[in-house]
């Protein structure tokens, strides 16, 4: 396997992706659990109700990505579920993301809460699409593949109450799958609530 996987975990909660990895060699990083550092002001306003949940959600990006040993890394949150139909499907699906990576940063393969009018197909693979507009809506970081050049940049910002996923799509070139391969199963509450 030519990426590394990690898995961005909470001990507060049940790790539901390690079902569907079976046989297949991945990392866990559970996040501790961090404090807000003092005198801490965001930047944002109006995007975040639960900073401390926020915080903790970008800090375990980042440990789980300091666990890259690879070229590429594959970031899975642990309420990712997959609902493609075998574990093959998923990595031939995971595998495509791994070229895309050549002519983008950042490669989700699960978005929500988009416009798909803010998007067009990715010339030469038809199951993937980049954005139209600078910016546009998007929540991505479910399950995302990153290479070196990428971590490094992510490695260097610090927590101003951006989410993860808004920094991702607003710091980097991007695609995203069409149709999403991972659910996200919120039985355990979201990474942003532990």
């Amino acid at each position: 396997m030519d990426f590394d996987i990690v898995v961005v975990a909470s001990k507060n909660r049940k790790i539901l992706i390690s079902d569907y990895l079976k046989g297949i060699p991945y990392q866990i990083s559970i996040t501790p659990n961090y404090s807000l550092p003092k005198n801490f002001k965001s930047k944002i306003q109006t995007l975040v109700q639960n900073h401390l949940g926020a915080y903790r959600c970008f800090r375990g990006h980042q440990d789980a990505l300091r666990m890259s040993r690879k070229e590429n890394i594959l970031i899975l949150e642990d309420d990712a579920v997959p609902i493609v139909s075998n574990q093959k499907n998923m990595l031939n699906n995971l595998y495509e993301g791994v070229e895309l990576l050549n002519h983008f940063d950042m490669v989700s393969f699960h978005g929500r809460q988009f416009k798909s009018s803010h998007f067009k197909v990715v010339v030469g693979n038809s199951k993937f699409l980049q954005p139209t507009l600078f910016e546009p809506w998007v929540v991505a970081a479910l399950a995302y593949m990153v290479n070196r050049r990428s971590i490094k940049k992510l490695m260097s910002y610090k927590y101003d109450g951006t989410p993860w996923d808004i920094l991702l799509y607003r710091n980097f070139r991007y695609c995203l799958m069409k149709e999403s391969i991972f659910l996200h199963d919120r039985q355990e509450g979201s990474l942003i609530d532990v």
